[in-house]
């Protein structure tokens, strides 16, 4: 569900799949590097792509564990309808992780996620999970028990593979920071704040601290590091001139936020309709049908609103048209040239809605939409920290729509 953004370095053209990385000294300020892109001319999301890579690592344990469940789930399923399937998430689940309250993810939080979800599994579903006992298909629990659990395991599954995919590019996440809008985000919600710079020196001693912090990550976005921005901003408290400070990164921070919005034209391969309200998009046919059909369905029901539809239609594969995958062990990611590859995991049902939203979200980024949530690495910490900055955008946060500000953008883009 994401893409890495791409570091470019100065003039040099790599057009391998594989990612950019970053590998900047460490020594060396973030002043100095070059803009990271929320949208890049290729590179693939820093995600395992095979089970080999997964299994060199120190979380065996969770991997072998989260896929024996994902096998025990497509068993329970393997003949039940549509109505009485169980499915990892249904059109109700939300999971935003606001600006406010960011989720953290470290080695040592997933080991103790691991080491908890051990603790708590029922006892009749661990020689099933855990000894390696011969999966049957009706569970030894209720449909809702035996479903809660799956859902716990599945979680910290995907946090660890996730983990596990970024770590060869900790050097471009430990930068990413730069395109951290909380400072921007705070002040555009408090209706107050900018008034409250004008009279600094009135405020008490956490509501100054508070906005000091905010002006420092406006600052940051301009590329300047942290530890010059946070000197910067006692700087301007000392010489009352907070407000000037604000105004000075406004236009820079603004851009950083606005960014996360806005498409980049990537398709060649699409067109549009006299009307300007059908949107044709070219699509390698999958080679089964079921497949084909899936992806039609629900890429077509989600691009679509009042006066929009989009549409796919099915070609065979060239060098353009985009194409989906399937990999065991990945975050469903896209990646390739012009963003043209869309991988999945075939462990996840098709029926299941957390496949199905997947890809309606990844399809945003064949068409040229960036992810609007941020991922960054805090060196002091040991840890990835991770936000959404729109709960309901289907490009920021899991169970997010369409919004008009799709459509308006592929007008803008592609018209």
């Amino acid at each position: 569900m994401v893409i890495l953004k791409n570091i470019l370095l100065a003039s040099v053209i790599l057009s391998s799949i594989g990612l950019l990385s970053s590998c900047q000294p460490r020594s060396q300020p973030v002043a100095a590097l070059p803009p990271l892109t929320l949208l890049p001319a290729g590179g693939q999301e820093p995600t395992p792509n095979n089970l080999t890579a997964l299994a060199g690592t120190d979380f065996q344990p969770i991997i072998v564990l989260g896929q024996r469940n994902l096998e025990w789930l497509n068993l329970v399923n393997k003949n039940r309808t549509l109505e009485t399937r169980l499915n990892l998430a249904d059109r109700t689940t939300k999971n935003p992780v606001p600006p406010e309250s960011p989720r953290t993810t470290s080695v040592a939080s997933l080991k103790a996620k691991y080491s908890e979800i051990i603790a708590s599994l029922p006892i009749v579903m661990r020689p099933y999970l855990l000894e390696n006992k011969e999966l049957v298909e009706i569970p030894p629990m209720t449909d809702i028990e035996f479903l809660t659990n799956v859902r716990l395991v599945n979680k910290v599954y995907q946090a660890t593979i996730r983990w596990i995919g970024s770590q060869k590019y900790l050097d471009y996440y430990s930068h990413a920071d730069v395109k951290d809008i909380r400072g921007y985000y705070f002040f555009m919600k408090d209706p107050t704040a900018v008034e409250k710079l004008g009279r600094f020196d009135s405020l008490e001693p956490a509501e100054r601290d508070k906005y000091l912090t905010w002006l420092a990550s406006m600052c940051h976005n301009s590329f300047k590091s942290k530890e010059d921005c946070a000197k910067e901003a006692q700087a301007a408290a000392l010489s009352n001139q907070v407000l000037n400070l604000y105004r000075k990164y406004l236009s820079t921070a603004q851009s950083t936020y606005n960014d996360y919005f806005r498409a980049e034209k990537m398709r060649p391969d699409l067109t549009w309709d006299k009307s300007g309200a059908v949107l044709t998009q070219n699509f390698v046919m999958p080679s089964l049908s079921n497949i084909a059909t899936w992806f039609k369905t629900n890429v077509e029901e989600e691009w679509k609103a009042v006066g929009f539809q989009l549409l796919i239609n099915f070609v065979p594969k060239n060098d353009v048209a985009p194409y989906l995958e399937f990999v065991k062990g990945v975050t469903p990611h896209v990646s390739g040239l012009t963003w043209n590859i869309i991988t999945m995991d075939p462990d996840y049902s098709l029926d299941d809605y957390s496949t199905q939203w997947t890809i309606r979200h990844e399809f945003g980024h064949v068409l040229g939409f960036p992810d609007c949530y941020l991922e960054f690495y805090d060196e002091s910490k040991s840890e990835m920290v991770y936000y959404t900055i729109e709960p309901d955008n289907l490009m920021c946060a899991w169970g997010g729509l369409l919004q008009p500000s799709h459509v308006a953008e592929l007008k803008r883009v592609y018209q």
